[in-house]
């Protein structure tokens, strides 16, 4: 139900915003105009897409409130297994922990990331994805390793906090242990989903990126989402 909550909202969205951004038939710019209209179309697409994933996630935040089982259901994956309550502090140092260890698409594997996380990662009921979910404060956490198409070459790692607003996790707690530990920082400029993205080098020409969605651009104070990637090092 919430997958397709989520999705309805990003169809509708999306369809409005390539609906707004054609150009009336027998309208034709000059080739220059033509570029530069293009070249600000194509901003203000990805900033409409950037709403349209924020409201999604607001209809997500509403759905998993109004939920009895406490059991999350997102873009179609079954419930993770359930896990105990938690402490943001044991949260947070798990994660910075596991950050400061991966060097290969192979550390990220659910086998190797579900011991070193420590906290009761199981595969859900049909096999797609390795993670716990529990009561963290008045919140609810998710934690799952999975791989998210068979045509990407390695898995991913992502833990989400619901209510997005809950604030239970600090982006201070995880932003000072990982620039510590030699990540550099970069943001999303205003206008765009609020981001921060955490990157350093790892093994075999690949860089680890820990990705923090926030509740504001300018001295965000909480985090909502931690998704970690290892991707090939730019440059």
């Amino acid at each position: 139900m919430i997958f397709m909550i989520r999705n309805a909202a990003l169809l509708t969205i999306l369809l409005t915003t390539q609906a707004c951004g054609q150009v009336p038939a027998g309208n034709q710019l000059p080739k220059g105009a033509e570029m530069e209209d293009q070249t600000a179309s194509d901003k203000v697409l990805r900033v409409q897409q950037d709403r349209a994933a924020a409201m999604a996630d607001a209809a997500v935040d509403e759905a998993s409130a109004q939920a009895t089982s406490g059991a999350l259901i997102r873009d179609g994956y079954s419930p993770l297994p359930q896990g105990p309550e938690v402490t943001a502090d044991v949260l947070v140092k798990a994660v910075v922990r596991l950050a400061d260890t991966l060097e290969s698409r192979e550390d990220m594997v659910p086998a190797h990331v579900a011991p070193a996380m420590a906290l009761g990662m199981m595969p859900d009921g049909r096999h797609q994805r390795t993670g716990v979910q529990g009561s963290i404060g008045a919140a609810h956490y998710e934690l799952a390793a999975w791989k998210r198409s068979e045509r990407n070459p390695g898995h991913s790692i992502e833990l989400t906090v619901r209510p997005s607003e809950s604030c239970v996790i600090s982006f201070k707690s995880l932003h000072d242990p990982l620039v510590e530990t030699g990540f550099s920082v970069s943001r999303n400029a205003v206008g765009f989903k609020p981001m921060v993205y955490f990157a350093r080098a790892a093994a075999n020409g690949l860089a680890l990126h820990v990705i923090l969605d926030t509740e504001g651009h300018r001295d965000p104070l909480c985090v909502s989402r931690v998704r970690l990637e290892m991707e090939p090092l730019d440059g």
